[in-house]
């Protein structure tokens, strides 16, 4: 069965953003801490090189957690720092969030290669030793291509449209084929570009003043996104409203339960 999509203006791009943070505010330090969490899991592979692929696999399990977490808000319940570590312990939902955890390790590894041979040249003036590093720094932006960083922003543009979606629709949706879910993610923002574009200008604009503040904003910037993000995921995808349901620790919720923006 295809998957319905809706399609809304740019406007509500402001409005799931405006709802991220009405969510955010029910309960801020659980929701800060969550992010907190996320991004230690994040820096683990620069202490611990050999995690680096379980904390890359991790990813997806987190992400599912924290849109957990925001779906039992909605529902009127009280959430845990420890909910975002529910989706490991769920059967039906791990051999799903393991699998997309490969693929996007899999396009990461492919990025990778993909910009080594696009600055190749530049990378390579990195490597030489210098006494002066105002010189190697100038010949290395010289060596950088206009056509390159525009491939380049472009490939990293397909990949996060494509996974964008990929975790709700695997962890609450059900979808296992994930081909299937990277192609309904990648039609979710071809139908609805202007409002993510909206959505995703006002995350960058933030992200840039945050990057000017000691970047201490992150950590209440990235929590409301992602919340923004899952209602933008309801909205797009019709998730219905439901009543308040009961916490159940062997499966995931369901995904209804929407907040209105």
């Amino acid at each position: 069965m295809a998957t319905e999509l809706r399609v809304f203006k740019a406007k509500s791009g402001l409005d799931w953003f405006k709802a991220g943070w009405k969510i955010f505010k029910t309960q801020p330090s659980t929701f800060i801490f969550m992010q907190i969490f996320i991004i230690l899991v994040g820096l683990i592979p620069l202490v611990m090189p050999l995690l680096q692929i379980p904390a890359a696999l991790a990813a997806p399990f987190l992400i599912a957690g924290f849109y957990r977490a925001v779906l039992v808000k909605l529902q009127g319940q009280k959430i845990m720092l420890a909910d975002i570590l529910k989706p490991f312990s769920e059967k039906g939902a791990r051999l799903g969030l393991f699998r997309l955890g490969l693929y996007q390790m899999a396009m990461g590894i492919l990025l990778a290669i993909a910009s080594s041979a696009l600055f190749e040249d530049a990378l390579l003036i990195l490597q030489q030793n210098s006494e002066n590093p105002e010189q190697v720094i100038e010949q290395f932006i010289a060596a950088i291509e206009p056509v390159s960083v525009l491939i380049f922003i472009s490939l990293i543009s397909v990949y996060m449209m494509a996974f964008a979606f990929a975790v709700p629709l695997v962890y609450f949706k059900k979808k296992q084929a994930i081909f299937e879910v990277i192609k309904v993610s990648l039609l979710a923002f071809w139908h609805n570009f202007a409002a993510l574009g909206v959505f995703g200008g006002i995350i960058s604009g933030l992200i840039l003043i945050s990057s000017l503040l000691s970047l201490l904003p992150l950590l209440v910037v990235m929590p409301i996104s992602y919340i923004a993000f899952f209602v933008a995921y309801q909205a797009i995808f019709q998730i219905e409203i439901a009543e308040k349901s009961t916490d159940k620790h062997d499966e995931p919720p369901s995904s209804h339960g929407q907040f209105n923006a």
